[in-house]
């Protein structure tokens, strides 16, 4: 099986694992003008910040396995280096997806459902497959980004899920297949998002958004004929 990621020359730095690559895509440099003064950490705006899930397998649409179980919220701290004509993301910072409700398979594989961050299901002929991503947490790193007019080019960030980071897929297939497991997310990471970011301030607020859009592909009976988009933003704010 090999996946493949278009649209945003999106690099992915881990092999999914057999049976799983149709919902692998879960889940994801220094310069002038940046402060000496080390990152400053911006609050993540849960209530501003969500993410959601969508694609299809083999030409059939992935699908909620119930209300509210392909978007999710996000929360932790973003750590930035900002000047007054860049921008740089310098890495340790701490974005973790919240639960969206309890989604099947269990945390092993096995039958159930438990809390997770996104609950996807697909069926294909006589085969249906459920997944869930579970504690998915996020670094951003980048070079340093020219800040124009409060607006800067967010393809030079880089997206990761920390080596180490307790972030998993688990899945279940039954049918024409039958197939069950886990399958860690450290250390997958995606970049090259070609988009606008900004910064901004509002009274003592200082506002910073980036906004996602990811889109992964995979080959499962033929080239690309799967994919996977991640669509929405992370916004977050600090103090004047």
């Amino acid at each position: 099986m090999r996946n493949h990621m278009k649209s945003v020359n999106l690099e992915s730095t881990k092999s999914s694992a057999p049976g799983v690559g149709l919902l692998a895509g879960f889940l994801m440099i220094a310069g002038s003008g940046l402060t000496a003064l080390g990152a400053s950490v911006f609050t993540v705006d849960s209530s501003q910040s969500r993410v959601s899930i969508s694609g299809s397998v083999l030409g059939t649409p992935l699908y909620a396995q119930g209300s509210g179980s392909l978007t999710t919220e996000y929360g932790g701290t973003l750590l930035a280096d900002v000047g007054a004509n860049a921008i740089q993301f310098s890495g340790q910072s701490q974005v973790a997806a919240f639960d969206s409700g309890s989604w099947q398979p269990l945390s092993d594989g096995s039958g159930g459902s438990e809390p997770a961050n996104y609950g996807v299901a697909a069926s294909y002929f006589l085969t249906t497959a459920v997944a869930a991503a579970r504690d998915l947490q996020v670094d951003v790193t980048s070079g340093a980004l020219a800040l124009v007019n409060g607006k800067f080019d967010t393809q030079g960030i880089t997206v990761s899920i920390p080596a180490g980071a307790p972030s998993s897929l688990a899945y279940r297939v039954q049918g024409g297949i039958n197939e069950s497991g886990a399958v860690s997310l450290a250390g997958e990471s995606a970049g090259g998002q070609v988009a606008q970011g900004s910064l901004v301030t509002v009274g003592s607020l200082q506002v910073l958004t980036i906004p996602i859009h990811y889109s992964f592909y995979f080959s499962l009976a033929s080239p690309n004929d799967s994919t996977v988009t991640l669509t929405g933003q992370v916004v977050a704010t600090r103090s004047l």
